[in-house]
């Protein structure tokens, strides 16, 4: 089980996953996570102006940006989600949250470390024209003493540095049984995570799936049925950012939202 990794910069703590994205984050005591929806979804470029603005005002460090949600135009090939991810962490370095891949001082390679979680997903419908931020999400200062966290959007695709062809449950297979295959890889994948960062199903209070297939029989019989979804469950018609991957879900507990324009 992947433990989690206090980033005490942003006042939160994050499961440590690849590159480009941790699998989730937790807010740390004494802060609790809120998150801004954008009225509209807007281009990303403006979108990280956007953010910067409303934490100045806020009064919260660059360093309290948690997770976001993106929204893609279409799916990428491998080199092209690659390419995207290089190009996206740069303002998360300049913001002082990523650090790239670098050498300890014993001289040992050190792994690139980015506390921020994600969700990327591909909207069939009323899609962007380029990348654009569909939300962003950061930590308050709070003595409510209610714990939140997010995880981030995860599909059915296994872990490693095959490609994703070679690491998706049921590759191409959307019948009944292809989808609940995928679907049992995705809840396997937030039920560790919740694990990981101390909380179980019990504690979720939005559970969000991303599918443009059928998905409306599995949501009785596999996620209500064995409890994964106590506070309902929000379909977006959208697929996961890669070509081939034909599910994902994301999971948030007592997350607060304010929207912007």
């Amino acid at each position: 089980m992947t433990e989690s990794i206090a980033f005490k910069a942003g006042g939160y703590r994050y499961l440590p996953a690849v590159f480009q994205y941790s699998a989730g984050v937790a807010a740390e005591p004494g802060y609790v996570l809120e998150q801004a929806r954008f009225v509209k979804p807007m281009p990303l470029a403006e979108a990280y102006r956007a953010v910067e603005k409303h934490l100045k005002n806020l009064g919260r460090p660059s360093t309290a940006f948690a997770h976001c949600e993106l929204r893609t135009p279409q799916q990428f090939n491998d080199q092209g989600f690659i390419d995207f991810n290089r190009e996206y962490v740069k303002t998360l370095e300049d913001w002082g949250i990523y650090q790239p891949e670098g050498k300890t001082a014993d001289g040992t390679l050190r792994a690139a470390i980015n506390p921020v979680a994600r969700t990327n997903v591909c909207p069939q419908y009323f899609k962007p024209d380029a990348m654009a931020m569909f939300a962003f999400t950061y930590t308050m200062p709070s003595d409510s003493g209610i714990s939140s966290f997010m995880l981030s959007g995860g599909g059915e695709a296994r872990k490693g540095s095959e490609s994703y062809r070679e690491r998706i449950a049921a590759f191409g297979d959307t019948s009944a049984s292809g989808l609940r295959t995928k679907l049992d890889v995705v809840l396997r994948e937030m039920s560790e995570r919740l694990q990981s960062l101390g909380f179980g199903w019990d504690d979720v209070t939005t559970a969000q799936l991303y599918s443009v297939q059928d998905m409306g029989a599995l949501v009785g019989e596999v996620l209500a049925k064995n409890g994964h979804i106590p506070g309902g469950v929000t379909w977006h018609y959208a697929r996961p950012p890669v070509t081939g991957l034909e599910v994902e879900m994301d999971l948030r507990g007592a997350v607060r939202q304010i929207f912007i324009s």
